[in-house]
């Protein structure tokens, strides 16, 4: 049996976003959403609608909105979501910031920069090299 090798395709954060609102705010399933978008991975799109639940304090989009047409709908209110954005933004800045100063720094500020980093910075930084 012959398998046929994808080519990898990666998305864009303002496509994700645009996919995930469609999911949660109007209510479409996510089977219909990926063939609307023309998205092969339905279980890549799962795990964005999974962090962007998780990054707002829900745990799952509720059922009901699949099943039937007069449930109510998730409602993340605009203003609240740009400023979600808005300290990813931040944070980010921050850390990178971080990894600049590190390569600079001496051994006594680069412990204190390092309690500064996130765990997960932390074990990137040292798979990369960087530390």
């Amino acid at each position: 049996m012959k398998r046929t090798v994808r080519k990898a395709v990666s998305y864009s954060k303002s496509y994700k976003s645009m996919v995930v609102n469609s999911i949660v705010s109007e209510g479409t399933s996510i089977v219909s959403a990926c063939m609307q978008f023309g998205i092969d991975e339905v279980y890549m799109v799962r795990e964005w609608v999974r962090e962007y639940m998780r990054k707002r304090g829900m745990v799952r989009i509720p059922r009901t909105l699949t099943k039937r047409k007069n449930a109510p709908l998730v409602l993340i209110h605009e203003p609240i979501d740009r400023q979600f954005r808005r300290y990813e933004e931040i944070i980010m800045y921050q850390e990178s910031l971080i990894e600049a100063l590190y390569s600079e720094a001496d051994e006594e500020t680069k412990k204190k920069l390092l309690e500064g980093l996130s765990p997960s910075r932390r074990a990137r930084l040292k798979k990369t090299g960087k530390l």
